[in-house]
């Protein structure tokens, strides 16, 4: 796939999370039939289980389904809030055909945030979801990484990450996965070799933290296979979960060299029971 090279670096912005809902009023008609309707499910059992849907949501997703050339920070948001990173990589955009490319080389930002509400932040278990359409990695250097997670506080140099996916090339054909997460108390997997650097079949990573707990997990699936758990770690009593970031380290421009990625979603619902 041929990268443009034509592509730099945006300065970063402040962007607002817009998240709003209406409730009309209700006739003493329409009151009357919605407890006989609560009655009904309760009785049978269903209200559970669609007070259970309700809240299991999709918060943030970017699916790339933009045209090309457009960068992260202007990638349409579809999940139940509406949202865009903060800042943007250089030489890395979507490229029309539903993923984000990664060409990134360093010198330019490192880090891209997205405020999350504590407001939001009150379900049993938190899903981050990355899906990689395919990468095949060739640089002279095994340099290639990413790391998507939740942090506590924002900044370019040294975020304050409570946990996060971590994949990254550790050989000229290794690709290894883990959770990590830093801070006082926390543990982190150790890396995983799972890949080699030419990766054509679709790949989702997905790291579930339980907050009450302090605890996270990890899970992958590669195309239609199905989810296999890689292991699991502790995180920091001490810190929160204040913003998604998106980190790229290493350089992603070498001849031949892609990086695609579907889909970044943070949602409330287990993507691995669904599967199921």
């Amino acid at each position: 796939m041929a990268r443009d090279n034509s592509l730099s670096k945006p300065s970063r912005r402040v962007l607002e999370t817009v998240d709003s809902s209406a409730h009309p009023p209700k006739s003493r008609t329409t009151e009357s039939i919605t407890m006989n309707l609560l009655a009904i499910l309760r009785s049978t059992g269903a209200l559970a289980a669609i007070l259970g849907s309700v809240h299991a949501e999709v918060l943030y997703e970017w699916n790339f389904e933009d045209s090309p050339q457009t960068y992260l920070s202007s990638a349409e948001s579809s999940g139940s809030i509406e949202a865009a990173w903060d800042g943007d990589f250089d030489r890395s955009a979507a490229n029309g055909s539903g993923q984000f490319v990664v060409g990134r080389t360093p010198g330019g930002i490192a880090n891209t945030y997205v405020a999350v509400p504590s407001s939001k932040i009150d379900a049993e278990e938190i899903w981050a979801i990355l899906e990689l359409s395919e990468w095949n990695l060739v640089g002279k250097s095994a340099s290639e990484t990413i790391r998507f997670g939740v942090a506590d506080i924002a900044d370019d140099e040294r975020p304050h990450v409570l946990a996060q996916i971590n994949l990254s090339r550790t050989g000229p054909n290794e690709v290894s996965v883990f959770g990590e997460s830093f801070g006082k108390s926390s543990e982190s997997m150790e890396p995983l070799p799972m890949f080699g650097a030419n990766q054509k079949e679709p790949v989702m990573l997905a790291l579930q933290i339980l907050p009450e707990e302090n605890t996270f997990s990890l899970y992958y699936k590669a195309g239609s296979g199905p989810f296999l758990f890689l292991g699991k770690g502790k995180t920091s009593p001490e810190r929160e979960i204040n913003y998604l970031r998106l980190g790229l380290s290493g350089y992603f421009n070498a001849s031949d060299e892609i990086f695609a990625i579907e889909r970044i979603a943070f949602q409330t619902h287990s993507p691995v029971e669904a599967a199921e």
